[in-house]
């Protein structure tokens, strides 16, 4: 089969190649299912994988990215009959990270072999396209809002609304606290109404109000948010929120975002994280609970969202569109 591969890590115009002669992946255990792919979604979580992971740890050459849509070509016996999975279907997943690191399973190839508890059917009326955009970023989507603790009526601001998991982040938000809530994205003007469009009650452009978070305590300090959640991860935006958060509501986040894919920022920020953590207000720290999720896209996870996508509850902000040739071109 054909497969985009890499065997050491790096950015992707640097290490990713196109091979043709890539063998195609069979079930090795019960519970496997062998996916034809027709659609792959590039994520955040993907490329750290590529570009920072040691080959020391990993098998090569390695197929990289992580959420994929596509048709079943086999099923194996050992998986559950309540699961209804047969060849033919069309499912969407997400290729887990243990499978990804010690195997090179990955996502950017006509085939993938998972376990059946990484596909789930396809949402009524929606496009396998969009679909295969719903693991990673949805899941963490998931997760953050369940962080967040939100409830109906609740006034929650979403930081990164435009991104993959932002956008997800927006409708589940809305989805909870209904029209008597509200819920306010930031993200650029350029994607302002876009996040109007997935149920953002107002939109705030950070490049217009800099220091971002002086301008949320002028202007929501006297009623202030019941949860702050971030997709992109701004520290500086956690050590000023005190005023716009309100007292004992979380602060969720994805962590602390990289400045650069380099292993000195990877770990900068994982100690950033760990310091918003632990460190008390005295020493530096912040006022409000910091909640730092870690995901894995697993069966309830994608369960969840094909329920969400099946009743309009949420749909794929999509960037853009490639031709599988047209991996490197991508930005």
């Amino acid at each position: 089969m054909r497969a985009w591969t890499h065997s050491r890590a790096g950015a992707p115009s640097s290490v990713l190649s196109l091979s043709s002669d890539v063998k195609t992946p069979t079930l090795s255990n019960p519970t496997d299912v062998l996916v034809r792919v027709t659609h792959a979604s590039l994520s955040p979580g993907g490329s750290i994988m590529m570009q920072l992971a040691p080959f020391l740890i990993r098998t090569k050459p390695a197929i990289p990215e992580l959420d994929f849509s596509g048709t079943l070509l086999a099923v194996g016996s050992g998986v559950p009959s309540l699961r209804n999975l047969s060849p033919g279907d069309a499912v969407f997943g997400s290729v887990t990270i243990g499978p990804h690191i010690k195997k090179g399973v990955g996502t950017l190839a006509e085939c993938v072999v998972v376990d059946a508890g990484s596909v789930v059917k396809m949402p009524k009326g929606m496009s396998e396209g969009d679909a295969a955009g719903l693991g990673v970023s949805g899941s963490t989507a998931l997760v953050l809002i369940r962080a967040a603790d939100i409830k109906e009526g609740d006034k929650v601001m979403v930081n990164g609304a435009s991104g993959g998991v932002g956008s997800f982040a927006v409708q589940m938000a809305k989805n909870i606290v209904g029209e008597g809530g509200k819920v306010v994205g930031v993200c650029s003007a350029g994607n302002a109404e876009a996040v109007k469009g997935l149920g953002a009650d107002e939109v705030i452009d950070y490049a217009a109000h800099t220091p971002l978070h002086a301008y949320l305590e002028t202007r929501y300090s006297s009623a202030p948010f019941a949860a702050i959640i971030d997709t992109h991860g701004v520290s500086d935006l956690y050590l000023h929120c005190a005023p716009f958060l309100s007292p004992g509501k979380p602060y969720a986040t994805v962590g602390v975002a990289f400045g650069a894919y380099t292993v000195p920022s990877m770990l900068y920020a994982a100690c950033a994280v760990k310091k918003n953590i632990w460190l008390p207000r005295v020493l530096g720290g912040g006022e409000r609970d910091y909640v730092c999720v870690n995901v894995t896209a697993d069966l309830e996870k994608l369960e969840k969202l094909a329920e969400l996508a099946g009743e309009g509850k949420l749909k794929v902000f999509v960037d853009s569109r490639w031709g599988f040739e047209e991996v490197l071109k991508v930005g």
